[in-house]
Formats: structure tokens, C-alpha cells, sequence
């Protein structure tokens, strides 16, 4: 009888035990993280390591989302950004009881190479010069590579882009700030007065958001007088065809036309770049300017516009007095159009913007420079 009772009690305190071990909730997750703020800045191409510690004994999943993605499920994430930007990066920890989160906002601050007392205010590097078909092309004085090295420095030498989308791209020793006023000054080699002869440029810049110190990020056309013209076209493209020699540079456009950049017998040699990578054809894009080529009596012209275009004779930005066009790095846009906020440039090309064939007099027309640079440095 006294072996009966004693089992029942025991079997009474297991069943009290189980009760209390089944009842009892586990803790929500409370783990210890490297990094608590809210607000984080790391550099470009910089490791940042965040962890996550278990806050004794308890057992729990690990996620990591970086702006919405999952990176990591271990308890840490190493962050190595390679593109500036802002970023969300949410940290998750859980178990059968709950769910623990922190979120960091991530700032990735664009690069920037402040100027010194010793940093020029002339172009320092030319990255890419790949003009379009054109009479001077491949001639040494004015279309060539090595002509195009020559505008390093100074603004003495001469260098032509060719037809519409031949471009030159450079850069300075320094990022140039976006201060009050013009920022940039890009030399050419227009004519004023009674007898204009302008062949504008569009002026576009980009920023080293990479750090690599190359002109592979995005570019922001700054936008001019033209921009929002109805006659302006955006997104135009044009491919012309090597002719393998001395032959009118035939052309065909996104628009359904056809053309040539025309020879003439002042210069008898291929107007096809004879250093283009492809030796078939050459595509460019861009925005195109409409034509402003025409007579004053018997002379042949050119009409500059008004702002925002280099090698142009403009009233609007004082060329007469300043040998120069100047640029506003507030004036960019993106693609769409759209304004966008610029504190510092690290790249600026230039491109013909006009498609003319001109005339067998004077060629076609072609966006000359002779140089730019920062008019922050005195």
C-alpha cells in the first residue's frame, strides 16, 4: 500500500515538471551586434564587416538583406561597396518565438579628389578620343591620337571630333566642384559676327561613383539652350560605314535616313577613323541638334545657339570677351531628362552634335577643342 502511494506521488511531481518545462515560452532572440547605430558611412570599395553574437544560450536563424535581398545567413555579413550610394541593409534573427531586427541605413559617399595647391586647372588626362568620319581625320595637325594627347595642359593645340557623335573624353587632376556660376570653360575655334561659323558641341559629365578613376559610370548631358527644343531630337543614333578608302562616308540614322560626309579635294585620304576599333562601322548616340547651316549673301555660315554649347560663337555665355563657352555642372540632366544634383565631376565629353555635310568648301561639320578647364582655379 505504502509502495502505491509513493509511486503515485512521484508520477504526480513528473507530471508538475513536464507541465512547467511545457509551459515555459523560449526567449525572443536578444542578440548582441558589432554595430548598433542606425547610421552608417563607408567608403567605396571598402570591407565593412557586420556580426551578430548570441546573447548566451539561445539558438536562433541569421539573415542579412541588403535593400530587400538576401546576402548572408550566418551570423555576419562583410558589406564591400563598389558603387556609391545609399543602401538598406536589415538584419534578422528568429525562432520558434519571435523575431528580432535592426536595420542599418548605409551612406557610400562618392568619391572625391580634392585640389591641392599644385593641381592644374587644364585637362590632365585624355581617356578616349574616337572622332567620326571627317576631312581632317587621320591627318596628324588635327585628328590623330597623339593631337589629341597634345590638349593635356594647355589650350594651344587643336583637335577635331569629326562628324555628328565623335567625341573626345578627359579629365583633370581633381574632381571639379560645383560651385555658383560656370564651372567649366571648353575652348574652340568659332567665328562671330556678321558671318557665324559655329559647330557646337554637347558637353557631358560623369562621376567616379566606382572609384576606379575610369569614365565607366553614368553620364548627365548638361543641358542648354536647344535641350527643350521641339526640333531637338533625344535618343538619336547614327552608323556609318568604312569605305576602305578615299569615298564620301555613307551613314544611315534611327529615323530612316541616309546620308554621306562627303569628300572633298583638299584632303584625299580615308575620312573613316583609320584607329577605330572597328574598321566597319562606327555607332554613336546622343542628342541631336538641328541644323543651323545656311548663306549671309554669298557666305557660307553657321549659327551658334544661344548657351550650353562649346566651339560656339554664343552671346549667352560671352564668347566674344571670354574665348571660351562656359558650363554649369547644375545644368545636368539624367537620361529621362531629369534634373540631378551634382556636388563634384570627375569626366566631360564632348560631342558633335550636329548631323550637316556642310559644303565642298568647308566640310562638314565638326566640333573642334583646344582645350577646357576648371574656372575654380584661378
Amino acid at each position: 500500500m505504502k509502495f502505491k502511494y509513493v509511486t503515485l506521488f512521484l508520477l504526480a511531481i513528473a507530471t508538475i515538471l513536464f507541465s512547467c518545462k511545457k509551459t515555459e515560452e523560449v526567449p525572443v532572440p536578444a542578440p548582441l551586434l558589432s554595430i548598433n547605430a542606425a547610421n552608417v558611412t563607408v567608403a567605396v570599395n571598402t570591407k565593412y564587416p557586420f556580426t551578430s553574437s548570441a546573447n548566451g544560450e539561445i539558438n536562433y536563424t541569421h539573415e542579412w538583406l541588403l535593400d530587400g535581398k538576401t546576402v548572408s545567413t550566418s551570423n555576419f555579413y562583410v558589406f564591400n561597396p563598389t558603387t556609391a550610394g545609399n543602401y538598406t541593409l536589415m538584419y534578422k534573427a528568429s525562432n520558434t518565438t519571435g523575431v528580432f531586427t535592426h536595420t542599418y541605413k548605409i551612406e557610400v559617399p562618392i568619391p572625391v579628389v580634392g585640389a591641392t595647391p599644385t593641381s592644374s586647372k587644364y585637362i590632365s588626362r585624355i581617356f578616349e578620343y574616337l572622332p567620326a568620319p571627317g576631312q581632317f581625320i587621320n591627318e596628324a595637325a588635327v585628328g590623330s591620337l597623339a593631337q589629341a594627347q597634345k590638349l593635356i595642359g594647355n589650350t594651344n593645340n587643336l583637335l577635331t571630333l569629326g562628324a555628328y557623335g565623335g567625341y573626345l573624353i578627359f579629365g583633370f587632376d581633381h574632381s571639379v566642384v560645383n560651385q555658383n556660376g560656370n564651372d567649366l570653360a571648353i575652348y574652340g575655334n568659332p567665328i562671330g559676327g556678321t558671318t557665324p561659323w559655329a559647330e557646337p558641341g554637347i558637353v557631358m559629365v560623369s562621376q567616379d561613383k566606382n572609384g576606379n578613376g575610369l569614365p565607366d559610370d553614368e553620364w548627365y548631358e548638361l543641358a542648354g539652350s536647344e535641350y527643350n527644343d521641339p526640333a531637338t531630337i533625344k535618343n538619336y543614333e547614327i552608323t556609318y560605314t568604312n569605305p576602305k578608302g578615299y569615298a564620301n562616308v555613307t551613314w544611315k540614322d534611327n529615323k530612316g535616313n541616309s546620308g554621306a560626309v562627303e569628300t572633298n579635294t583638299f584632303h584625299k585620304h580615308n575620312y573613316y577613323p583609320e584607329f577605330a576599333p572597328d574598321q566597319e562601322t562606327l555607332t554613336f548616340k546622343g542628342t541631336l541638334l538641328r541644323p543651323s547651316f545656311g548663306k549671309v549673301g554669298s557666305i557660307f555660315v553657321n549659327e551658334a545657339f544661344s548657351w550650353g554649347y562649346t566651339d560656339s560663337w554664343s552671346l549667352g555665355d560671352d564668347y566674344q570677351t571670354n574665348r571660351y563657352n562656359g558650363f554649369d555642372i547644375s545644368w545636368a540632366v539624367d537620361k529621362n531628362g531629369k534634373k540631378v544634383d551634382l556636388k563634384t565631376i570627375d569626366f566631360v565629353k564632348v560631342y558633335t552634335a550636329q548631323n550637316d555635310k556642310g559644303n565642298a568648301l568647308l566640310g562638314e561639320i565638326s566640333t573642334e577643342i583646344k582645350g577646357a578647364s576648371d574656372l575654380n582655379i584661378k
